[in-house]
């Protein structure tokens, strides 16, 4: 797939599905999905239609339209100007820095469920394999090393879409073999039972394990037929989406008491429950380690975050020169370094709190950050549209004015429903949370996230642009990449 990219060849219908579903599906959300028991198909068919099919149709209009370097921020900057195109990159870094904790927490329950399962609960674990996995990810691409697409690729189906499939089969077995679902599979379960906003906070945070699409934007240019092929990659992605991810975290319901489930372990909940009592419980140790493959994979994928990004952001002057130094193989190295540090205090928390809590508090935080990047993206195809009209594009949203309304002004409002909604504390069955230890901490770090970027512009210096320090986007256009 990178060499299809890189060379121009066609990239047919079914990669660029498969491409969209492995960057898309991830074993981190499933056990907090599951978590709400049947009523979660309605809430992923939902979730599908007013936000992953919009930001696909967004990102593929904008990544054939503007095709170069830089992607996110190049296509806000096109639009909003410099100050918006740093906010959006900046929100696109922050999402995956406090998106780190939780995924690394998964990487070491299953390094845990490899010698004793109970290692999950014992805090200096769970730091030091967090640390150590990422701290190693971080040196690995200092030296301008990176997986391959095929082998990323790899990594992640046999870690996430194996081990997911594999669950599904179980809780199928476990059903048809007449024993006892932990949750009601009865047609009427699947209307939910919303009995105050607090449980609808929980379901919001469906849009962080929804995003991410826009990363493949690049490819985009490299379909046959694009104004065909597009909608018909993009809608065959998002039925495997929604497959993987509603019978993955069924699974998860089915097989687990909503009570016990662990946010950071449920899958592996899962193959432990069923496979212990059939005794091949060695299968788990096994699949803990795929589980960790797949997790280290998606490490390995955002390690070096919007790296093209912050290159072009460099060559508009809006980098301090700190943080324009790279490696020899074009790794921001100080940039990489402050995002290390800064994970590991985070992971630190892990110590001090309940790891639940930690990970579903991180995860609101960076579904609300990862939303403004998107309000903006969403924004900016609507006036590129009316303001850049002559633009060559082999691909654009279906339907003229109107469809472009509907979707980018759709998807834009239900990032904004969403981002005001989550600031509601949490109250479903497995998670509540009050406004003290949850709404005003979540108010805080959002209004300190997102106003960061905005007081870092104020304060840029001319002097910054061009500087010898961070290659240009156009020396780079042929070195590595970020292969997502």
């Amino acid at each position: 797939m990178h060499g299809a990219a890189k060379s121009g060849r066609p990239i047919s219908l079914f990669v660029l599905a498969m491409m969209n579903t492995a960057v898309v599906v991830g074993l981190e959300g499933l056990p907090e999905v599951g978590s709400f028991g049947l009523p979660l198909v309605l809430y992923y068919a939902v979730f599908t239609l007013i936000f992953f099919l919009p930001v696909g149709l967004v990102a593929a209009e904008l990544g054939v339209g503007w095709p170069h370097d830089g992607g996110v921020y190049r296509w806000i900057r096109e639009a909003l100007g410099e100050r918006w195109a740093l906010v959006g990159i900046w929100c696109q870094w922050l999402q995956i820095l406090i998106w780190y904790p939780t995924v690394l927490a998964v990487c070491a329950v299953s390094l845990g469920y490899v010698f004793d399962p109970t290692m999950r609960d014992v805090g200096w674990f769970m730091v030091a394999i967090s640390l150590f996995v990422f701290w190693a990810a971080t040196l690995v691409n200092f030296r301008g090393l990176h997986f391959s697409g095929w082998l990323t690729t790899t990594l992640l189906y046999i870690g996430t879409l194996l081990p997911v499939a594999l669950a599904i089969v179980l809780a199928v077995w476990w059903i048809g073999s007449g024993r006892e679902s932990a949750i009601p599979l009865e047609w009427s379960g699947l209307i939910p039972k919303i009995d105050s906003i607090g449980e609808v906070v929980g379901i919001a945070a469906i849009f962080s394990f929804l995003s991410g699409l826009e990363v493949n934007a690049v490819h985009f240019r490299h379909v046959t037929n694009p104004q065909r092929a597009i909608p018909r990659a993009l809608l065959a992605s998002g039925l495997l989406v929604l497959g993987i991810s509603v019978l993955g975290a069924l699974s998860v319901a089915v097989l687990v008491p909503i009570a016990e489930i662990d946010l950071a372990a449920g899958t592996l909940q899962v193959f432990s429950h069923v496979l212990g009592p059939l005794g091949v419980g060695w299968m788990v140790s096994v699949l803990a380690v795929l589980a960790l493959a797949g997790m280290v994979g998606h490490i390995m994928v955002w390690v070096i975050g919007p790296t093209e990004s912050l290159r072009v952001a460099a060559d508009d002057g809006l980098i301090p020169p700190l943080f324009q130094r790279t490696t020899e193989g074009g790794a921001p190295r100080n940039v990489m370094l402050l995002q290390a540090i800064i994970v590991s205090l985070l992971c630190l928390l892990m110590l001090f709190l309940d790891l639940n809590r930690v990970f579903y508090f991180l995860t609101i935080a960076s579904a609300q950050v990862y939303l403004v990047m998107y309000l903006l993206m969403f924004i900016s195809v609507i006036v590129l549209r009316i303001t850049q009209p002559d633009v060559p594009r082999a691909f654009v949203i279906p339907g003229g004015r109107t469809g472009l309304w509907v979707v980018a002004g759709g998807g834009g409002l239900a990032a904004v429903c969403g981002i005001l909604i989550m600031f509601w504390p949490p109250s479903t069955q497995d998670m509540a949370m009050g406004w003290v230890w949850f709404t005003l901490p979540l108010i805080a770090t959002f209004v300190v996230l997102v106003g960061a970027p905005l007081v870092l512009y104020c304060f840029r210096n001319p002097q910054w642009r061009g500087r010898p320090g961070m290659p240009s986007s156009d020396e780079t256009r042929s070195a590595w990449k970020r292969m997502d």
